[in-house]
């Protein structure tokens, strides 16, 4: 800060550029010198800042990229001190636009970042290869699809960027084979475009979505072929990826493949919760225990839940109580409502029930309605009618309208003969007004 008030001075006293310059370069690395670079351009030196290039104004949005506002306010400044905009200024201000909130009910051509993409066209810098990219983001970003299209395919020039950026657009709006479509051109139609890893760990993800077995096993060969490192993130994506596709032992190979201190708790916790969702229990319990003891790292609430899930499917009910005492006993790994739910669903599952429903009742936050429709689908399965009412009433008080506390209930009743009681709450959801949803599912062809 003594920098700061020193440079502040100097620049009032002497007007020389060389300190706003100093002090510009100062505000982007420290923020808390931003007020006096916005008092040099607001109220102490207009006539020099007339005279200046657009570097001041560059920086200054830059250093207040963090705040949107901030950046708009100096880009107004930049307008009405007449200086132009280079071909820097609007990556920067486009960057800090992207950051403003938009809604699908919003009118686009409202938003700042549409305003300065027009401005871009207006001085002819809209077809430069910076400001193209970041266009594509910022329309990608707010799921304007077609805009970012568009502002791709005019672009005259295209490098690894662009692709990424499109890519990344492209999955992150839910268009995932489109994703994988735009990934294949871009090998095509821009070989000199070699992805990197931010846009591989894209198409990795787009490909976990897609659940394919097949594409999942040509990203990992063309990992490998290109020469990717295993990074934490790639090889956690990898991992996930392959979880998700219905392949653990694939999975377990790119782990034994990455260096030992890339593991770290995230992939880790990948292949913990990748083991509990396929029903490899012991397997999630095993690398729970080496994550712990053997690498000696911290779970995150994450891994816990990916313990607890396997504890709870493979009724491993001494070491899913084992693993929740131990959280209970340390400092910063505090039960949250998901570990309490997990163990609701692994003592409804061995069908303590009522063990359950005590263990509920002396949670030490208050049970929400997941929690008790977890014990209403355990006292359904084991045919306990009676405790399986008194949860519905539960559930009845604080959600009153959700269709499956009814049919599960109704399905209790029809399991132990008790027709009249089934048929009087199938009655009850007629007269209150609720519908059963329909299921549904999706198949990959």
């Amino acid at each position: 800060m003594n920098q700061a008030y020193w440079l502040h001075a100097r620049l009032i006293k002497t007007l020389d550029l060389t300190a706003l310059h100093s002090l510009l370069l100062l505000s982007v690395h420290h923020p808390s010198t931003l007020p006096y670079v916005r008092a040099a351009f607001v109220g102490h030196q207009p006539s020099l800042l007339r005279h200046s290039a657009a570097f001041p104004f560059n920086t200054l949005i830059r250093a207040s990229a963090a705040d949107p506002s901030d950046a708009l306010t100096a880009f107004s400044l930049m307008r009405a001190a007449a200086v132009p905009p280079d071909l820097f200024t609007f990556p920067l201000l486009l960057k800090a636009c992207s950051l403003l909130p938009f809604s699908s009910v919003d009118d686009p051509r409202r938003h700042p970042g549409v305003a300065a993409h027009a401005l871009a066209v207006k001085h002819g810098l809209s077809a430069d290869l910076y400001v193209a990219n970041t266009l594509v983001r910022l329309y990608g970003g707010f799921a304007l699809l077609d805009a970012a299209l568009q502002v791709f395919v005019e672009m005259p020039l295209r490098d690894a960027v662009s692709w990424s950026a499109l890519i990344s657009s492209l999955a992150s709006n839910g268009h995932d084979e489109t994703a994988l479509d735009a990934f294949r051109l871009m090998q095509a139609c821009s070989p000199d475009a070699a992805p990197d890893e931010v846009t591989m760990i894209t198409v990795i993800m787009a490909v976990a979505n897609l659940g394919a077995p097949d594409l999942a096993a040509w990203v990992d060969r063309y990992v490998a072929r290109r020469g990717f490192v295993l990074t934490a993130k790639m090889g956690t994506a990898l991992i996930s990826m392959h979880s998700r596709c219905g392949s653990m032992d694939r999975a377990a190979r790119v782990f034994n493949r990455m260096r030992q201190r890339e593991r770290g708790v995230r992939a880790w916790t990948a292949m913990i919760v990748g083991y509990a969702a396929h029903g490899r229990s012991a397997e999630a319990l095993g690398a729970f225990d080496r994550m712990v003891g053997d690498a000696g790292l911290r779970p995150d609430h994450v891994a816990l839940i990916g313990v607890l899930t396997a504890c709870s499917r493979g009724g491993l009910l001494e070491e899913g109580w084992r693993v929740f005492r131990s959280m209970e006993r340390t400092p910063g790994m505090e039960p949250r409502m998901e570990h309490y739910g997990c163990m609701v669903d692994m003592v409804g599952r061995g069908g303590r029930v009522r063990e359950a429903y005590n263990f509920v009742e002396g949670m030490p936050v208050r049970p929400n309605a997941v929690i008790w429709r977890t014990l209403l689908g355990a006292c359904v399965s084991h045919g306990d009618v009676a405790l399986a009412e008194q949860v519905k009433r539960r559930l009845a008080e604080m959600e009153p309208g959700h269709d499956g506390d009814y049919v599960l209930l109704s399905n209790a009743y029809g399991w132990i003969g008790r027709w009249e009681e089934k048929d009087r709450v199938r009655c009850a959801m007629r007269v209150d007004g609720v519908a059963k949803r329909p299921g549904c599912s999706s198949l990959r062809v």
